[in-house]
């Protein structure tokens, strides 16, 4: 990971999706400087990004416990402050937000362990790393966060259903997504807000905005690597107008 080239947005390049600056929360632990600067670096070329960070574990949990939503954690392995137990953010942490590990550590069965203690994805800080996979898939990983932070495709309960047809399909729609999912508006919306206390309609449209801005931004940073079939249902200036005007968006993002 040292010594990569860091990303940049080609100069003048503007930022339509303002609106959603500093809204998701990204926690980096890492006590290496270098290293926790470069992650710093890649994931500040996404705004919407507020970025916190922390060199040890007992400074993670200080954050994890601080009532400010976390939607995703990139965590390194190797930090053994409490308990001598390195995986200690994992054992806690999983179920509340999407965790990722980065390991320089080469046996396979650390990353094993970390997957069944509940990390989403595991990347090694070698010569494998490659940016925008890394970043594409922090992305993907706090949409799950901000639809369903317990999201588990093993578990077949009809709301974790819902949330794997959302992400599997980006309706354009609640009506789409009921159809998909073969149940009525109704039975999707009463189940939407029976499991995250949050409408089905508001919740969709956050998924879109925020799917819509990371499309873009991987774009203009990664335009070689960049293959997505999404298409926004709406333009930018029409989502910001509506984000703005329902300010119980921005309270459910950081909630």
């Amino acid at each position: 990971m040292n010594g990569r080239n860091k990303p940049e947005l080609p100069p003048g390049a503007e930022n339509p999706y303002a609106f959603l600056n500093g809204s998701l929360s990204l926690l980096l632990v890492e006590d290496d400087p270098e290293q926790l600067s470069f992650l710093r670096t890649l994931a500040g070329s996404f705004p919407c990004y507020r970025i916190s960070t922390a060199t040890d574990n007992s400074s993670a949990i200080d954050l994890l416990r601080s009532g400010r939503r976390i939607h995703t954690c990139i965590t390194d392995l190797g930090m053994t402050d409490i308990g001598d137990d390195e995986f200690y953010l994992l054992r806690q942490y999983a179920r509340h937000c999407s965790m990722v590990v980065l390991t320089g550590a080469s046996s396979p069965h650390k990353g094993a362990t970390c997957i069944q203690l509940g990390a989403r994805a595991v990347f090694d800080k070698g010569s494998t790393f490659h940016p925008a996979e890394f970043m594409r898939t922090i992305n993907e990983l706090t949409l799950i966060s901000i639809v369903n932070h317990r999201y588990s495709e093993s578990t077949g309960d009809t709301f974790n259903l819902a949330t794997k047809i959302l992400l599997k399909t980006n309706p354009r729609s609640v009506t789409e997504w009921a159809d998909n999912l073969r149940i009525t508006d109704r039975q999707l919306r009463n189940l939407w807000h029976t499991g995250s206390g949050f409408g089905a309609k508001h919740l969709l449209f956050l998924y879109q905005c925020c799917k819509s801005a990371f499309r873009y931004f991987e774009s203009k940073l990664f335009p070689a690597q960049n293959d997505t079939q999404f298409i926004p249902p709406s333009t930018p200036k029409h989502m910001a107008e509506y984000f703005q005007n329902h300010q119980e968006l921005s309270g459910y993002l950081l909630k």
